[in-house]
Order: structure tokens, then C-alpha cells, then sequence
């Protein structure tokens, strides 16, 4: 079987699936990435992502911090779309390469810029997927968490 013939064999009932899901009213709440010094990466967050803390939990020697996006603190904590967790790890736990976060940007040079001043690098500098105007970057954070940005053209 063809590759073409494996992948639509595959998509079609995973798209019969998603249709039955999503009239469940299932969203995506938050997306947890771990780090052993949760509060340095949050610093990292907001000053790369300008997001904002929202939550935060105490526990033992470190803290689960919530995050979102908001022009302000307040904005941020009203903001309904789904958080970024930070939750802390053992320092000797292996660092997981799956990136578990994909954001949207407006402005991929600035975003990168931005994530370079913070401390985070990048895995793969943005490249052109293909011609569909989008435009793809690999990050990692400082802890080594791994994410991926894209940016959408816009339809005007």
C-alpha cells in the first residue's frame, strides 16, 4: 500500500473520530511542560511570549505556575483559551524532545529575537513550509523543553 493510501486510510477514521469529539464539547485546557526551576522558566515565558502569570501552586520545594496571554495580568487571567503549565522535575529526569507546545505568532523575526534575549535557542531556525506562506521555527527553553512556533499569512 502506498504511503498516499496508509495516510488517508489512516486520516479518514481519525477525521470520523475528531467529528463525533469535537460535537462533545472537548477543548484543550493547558499544555504541562515540566523543568526543575519552574520559577526561571516562567520568566523565561513571559519575557519571550510576554504571557503572564495566572496560578501558581505550592509544592515542596517548587511550584506548578500557570500561564496565558493577556495584554495584561488581568486580561490574562480571563483569557479562556487553554494555559501553559509549568510543573516542576528532578534536575536528572531526561529532557523530552516531543515539542508539547505549538503557539501562533505574528512576527516570527521579533518572536525569535525575543526568545534568544530570554535564554531559550533554536532548534531549527524559521523556514518556509513549502509555498503556503507559512513559516515554521523549532525552539527550546532554557529547562530544554522543546516548541514550535508558526506563523499563518494573512488572508487580506
Amino acid at each position: 500500500m502506498s504511503i498516499c493510501k496508509r495516510a488517508l486510510a489512516c486520516t479518514l477514521p481519525f477525521t470520523a473520530l475528531m467529528a463525533f469529539v469535537a460535537n462533545a464539547d472537548v477543548s484543550i485546557n493547558s499544555t504541562r511542560i515540566t523543568a526543575p526551576d519552574t520559577e526561571a522558566l516562567a520568566t523565561f515565558y513571559k519575557s519571550a511570549f510576554g504571557m503572564f502569570e495566572v496560578q501558581r501552586i505550592a509544592m515542596g520545594d517548587g511550584a506548578e505556575i500557570m500561564l496565558n496571554f493577556g495584554k495584561t495580568e488581568a486580561a490574562a487571567k480571563a483569557n479562556p483559551g487553554s494555559q501553559l503549565v509549568l510543573f516542576p522535575r528532578d534536575a536528572n529526569q531526561p529532557e523530552d524532545t516531543v515539542p508539547h507546545l505549538v503557539v501562533n505568532v505574528t512576527d516570527m523575526a521579533g518572536t525569535v529575537a525575543a526568545i534568544k534575549a530570554a535564554g531559550g535557542s533554536m532548534e531549527r531556525e524559521p523556514f518556509a513550509y513549502g509555498d503556503t506562506g507559512i513559516v515554521i521555527g523549532m525552539g527550546i527553553d532554557p529547562a530544554g523543553n522543546h516548541f514550535e512556533m508558526l506563523y499563518f499569512p494573512s488572508e487580506d
